[in-house]
């Protein structure tokens, strides 16, 4: 019979015994090399992070330097102090050159390229970031608007971005919930003589012309420029859109992301299906009351409506360079269809991305000779645009002046001064890209009432 201590497993000593003894020396010998491969494989990463670091603080320094550090339009604000730097709002935004990590913190490099795509704050796993108009030493004016975008004169509404919302799918919506609810008070036989004037054929202007058109109100649409509004001074190729909008009357835009050439192509087509007219080169002067309705004062006569809808942009009227020649047909003031142009010779006049833009997409035209001349040393234009610049000066496809202004326009050349001294260049055409007056002056003449945002994050959809 087995006894119980007989049937229990026992380890015999002697395989304890066969356990080799690690001395003292070894563990620490182990300990050590464990050490210097944790190091070997951290100080790449180190490095690589502080090469990082130095390069976003020296982008940081120069924007600060050319003032696109603040911008007085839609831009992301981030606290610090909720941001975990897992860079999702660096891979989401589609422009480039507006966010990057720094010291393990998402930070704002260039404000002056964000169009407000809202990408950034939506992908935020942590709520760090929301969308502002203006900073704490920058301010900007927008009016004040009811729930239904209607400013204090009765009968006078701001919609887009010149009431501080840049992003098109809001844009669109404002202008949409701004013509439904004129519709919906206006009392039967009221819109027999009165119109509803539609100022601005951007997304906007064009959104509010479609509600129109559905509520059977009828309407006028005028532009100082022509179909496209601020869109036409975009860059080539840049994404304008970055979600499926719906259209009053049915329909949608195409695809959830839109370059601005395809959209601009879709409005032309959707205008002329739906036969909207728009009255071009038409500028508004100011709006003031007259009787129940309003009178719209502008560069082609009065306009009498019932309401008045500004769907301008905030870029306003171009800036001009105010010298001799200017108002001539040689200059222009955008680009539109590059291709038109072969065998001549031209000068673009400015330092901002759609300057550069202009230039490079110029110098791919065959036999076109491109001179761009900027008012200072450095350009303000993103970081890519640069790139192309820099490669096209060293191959010389465009030349560049700095510190240079143009003096004099004349019909076969241009004159100039370059680091203050007098220049001139053979010339067919002058493109003028200097940015533009925001058109507060419309606001206030009309009576508008204006708040200052100081970093406020504003009412979205």
């Amino acid at each position: 019979m087995v006894s119980k201590v007989a049937r229990r497993k026992v380890f015999p000593t002697r395989d304890l015994m066969q356990i080799p003894c690690v001395s003292g020396l070894e563990v620490l010998a182990g300990v050590v090399l464990f050490a210097l491969l944790l190091v070997g494989a951290a100080v790449p990463i180190v490095l690589r992070q502080r090469r990082h670091d130095r390069e976003i603080a020296a982008k940081l320094a120069r924007a600060k330097r050319l003032g696109t550090s603040e911008t007085a339009s839609l831009h992301p604000l981030i606290d610090e102090g909720l941001c975990i730097g897992c860079e999702e709002c660096v891979r989401g935004c589609p422009e480039q050159d507006v966010l990057a990590t720094y010291r393990h913190k998402a930070v704002v490099v260039d404000a002056v390229e964000c169009v407000g795509h809202g990408i950034c704050e939506r992908v935020c796993p942590v709520g760090a970031i929301s969308l502002v108009i203006g900073t704490e030493t920058r301010g900007v004016e927008i009016p004040r608007l009811t729930e239904y975008f209607e400013t204090n004169v009765p009968g006078l509404f701001v919609v887009g971005e010149l009431g501080g919302m840049g992003l098109i799918r809001n844009a669109i919506w404002q202008a949409t919930q701004a013509v439904r609810h004129i519709a919906e008070r206006a009392a039967p036989g009221r819109w027999d003589r009165g119109t509803v004037l539609v100022v601005g054929a951007g997304p906007a202007g064009l959104a509010a012309a479609l509600a129109a058109r559905e509520a059977k109100l009828p309407f006028r649409i005028i532009e100082q420029g022509s179909l496209g509004g601020s869109m036409l001074h975009y860059p080539r190729r840049k994404l304008v859109m970055t979600h499926a909008v719906s259209l009053p009357g049915g329909g949608e835009l195409p695809g959830r992301e839109v370059e601005k050439e395809p959209l601009l192509e879709f409005w032309r087509e959707l205008a002329a299906a739906r036969g909207i007219t728009i009255e071009e080169d038409t500028r508004l002067e100011y709006v003031e009351r007259a009787g129940a309705g309003l009178v719209a004062r502008t560069s082609r006569g009065a306009i009498e409506a019932a309401c008045v809808l500004l769907a301008l942009g905030r870029r306003g009227t171009p800036r001009r360079l105010d010298v001799p020649g200017e108002a001539t047909e040689k200059v222009y003031y955008r680009l539109l269809e590059p291709e038109r142009f072969t065998d001549v010779r031209v000068l673009v006049v400015g330092g901002g991305s759609a300057a550069v833009e202009a230039a490079l997409a110029l110098a791919e035209r065959e036999g076109v000779e491109v001179t761009l001349c900027h008012r200072r040393a450095e350009f303000s234009a993103r970081a890519a645009l640069l790139e192309q610049l820099a490669a096209a000066e060293k191959a010389r496809r465009i030349e560049v002046l700095r510190d240079a202004r143009v003096t004099r326009i004349e019909p076969d050349r241009v004159w100039l001064e370059v680091r203050g001294a007098p220049a001139e260049r053979a010339n067919d055409h002058v493109f003028v890209m200097i940015g533009g007056t925001p058109p507060y002056d419309v606001l206030k003449r009309s009576g508008v009432d204006l708040e200052t945002k100081f970093g406020t994050p504003l009412r979205r959809r």
